[in-house]
């Protein structure tokens, strides 16, 4: 264990996982006990419907919903597959709303179903470096900033993944 992660020797590869524990935590944080379904997809992109329906979060749920934000966020460094859904999540923190809550719920849902996500790092012989990235122009519906995301690759292993909005904007 390093930093809580895991990381085990096998005779032909190194396989790393995040702290476990975490993402139990996070899942007990934002769903309790409640037996809800897994879902397939960690988040929904809103339509410009559904934000018209957006409205603040009550005072008392902000703590919990900023707390489970950032645990989220902490996890998501070691799960490129929660990094989108995880940035969104945190952009609500100053001003958490019912449609940020929801997306949390669907995220701690999503990990119900992928609890675990283990990186396996087989022996190789590589030659080059893979960097692949994608742009959604103005997809953002709320602020039409970009979203950009990518992947670096040593022939067959994940080294460096991100997911960013644009910064700056109309002043």
């Amino acid at each position: 264990r390093v930093l809580n992660r895991i990381i085990r020797w096998t005779p032909d590869s190194v396989e790393y996982e995040a702290d476990p524990r975490q993402c139990e935590r996070f899942i007990e944080e934002v769903l309790g006990t409640t037996g809800a379904n897994a879902v397939v997809t960690p988040a929904t992109v809103l339509s410009a419907d559904e934000l018209k329906k957006e409205e603040p979060l009550p005072e008392e749920r902000n703590t919990a919903y900023r707390g489970a934000s950032a645990r989220g966020n902490y996890l998501a460094a070691d799960r490129p597959d929660i990094q989108f859904a995880t940035k969104e999540i945190c952009w609500w923190m100053a001003a958490p709303t019912n449609l940020s809550e929801a997306a949390l719920k669907r995220l701690a849902r999503y990990l119900k179903g992928e609890a675990r996500l283990v990186y396996e790092y087989t022996k190789q012989s590589c030659d080059h470096i893979y960097v692949y990235s994608d742009t959604d122009w103005a997809g953002c519906p709320r602020t039409r900033k970009s979203i950009t995301g990518g992947i670096i690759m040593l022939g067959r292993h994940t080294i460096k993944t991100w997911s960013s909005t644009q910064a700056g904007g109309p002043k």
